[in-house]
């Protein structure tokens, strides 16, 4: 299977997405081996997997879990770790520069959100638009995505990426976004910032550090992983 890889693209470590797919047969995992989070005196472990299939010509099947387990700290009544997954189907409406042609690229990506685990939750839905522009020394993606919630909420989320060189091994990135969610105290404001390795065709390691404010709440989050490209 190592043998037999392509090559790593790394949309770790962002919460939000680019508007490229995986090629056509091609499965992309993106994981999050080690995801510390501090908040209020709380130590959580926030593990990630997310398992990309090129299943037709720009279009890719996602199957997105997230995961949460404190570690240390105050437990409220009640409190058990979370799963939560999502299935999508992403594709993309046109070709640009981020698949090696000019302008803009731009991609769709309808999810169906499973309920969670624990805690108050049930099926919800959100619709991404992303639209992506590659130059020689950056790369922007603009992420718009408007959502029904799990506790069956309307929200949505506007965010950015930004990447430096393509071209280079260890390129800096950059992300922000803010989500708003109708009887959230607060919007979500998050920024990140990190670094990708491009180690080899076949594996794409990151790190990065993220700071957050949930509903008025601070917290600080670190996340190290790695992208791997498997062609079938």
């Amino acid at each position: 299977m190592i043998l037999a890889g392509g090559g790593a693209r790394a949309y770790r470590p962002f919460d939000q997405t680019d508007s490229d797919v995986a090629e056509l047969h091609v499965i992309e995992l993106e994981i999050g081996l080690t995801q510390l989070q501090w908040s209020q005196g709380r130590t959580e472990l926030v593990p990630t997997f997310i398992f990309n299939l090129g299943v037709m010509p720009r279009w890719e099947l996602v199957v997105d879990t997230a995961g949460s387990a404190l570690l240390a700290g105050p437990r409220e009544p009640g409190e058990v770790a979370q799963l939560e997954v999502g299935v999508s189907l992403k594709g993309v409406l046109r070709e640009g520069s981020l698949q090696g042609g000019e302008g803009l690229s731009v991609a769709i990506e309808p999810e169906l959100l499973l309920p969670a685990t624990a805690g108050p939750s049930g099926f919800g839905f959100e619709a991404g638009v992303i639209v992506s522009q590659r130059w020689p020394g950056l790369t922007v993606h603009l992420n718009l995505v408007p959502l029904w919630s799990r506790e069956h909420r309307l929200g949505g989320q506007l965010g950015f990426i930004i990447e430096g060189p393509a071209t280079w091994t260890v390129r800096p990135v950059a992300e922000t976004y803010v989500e708003v969610e109708r009887g959230e105290q607060a919007p979500t404001y998050s920024g990140l910032v990190g670094v990708i390795w491009h180690a080899s065709a076949l594996v794409a390691p990151d790190v990065a550090v993220r700071a957050a404010s949930t509903s008025g709440t601070g917290l600080i989050e670190v996340r190290v992983g790695l992208t791997w490209d498997l062609s079938l």
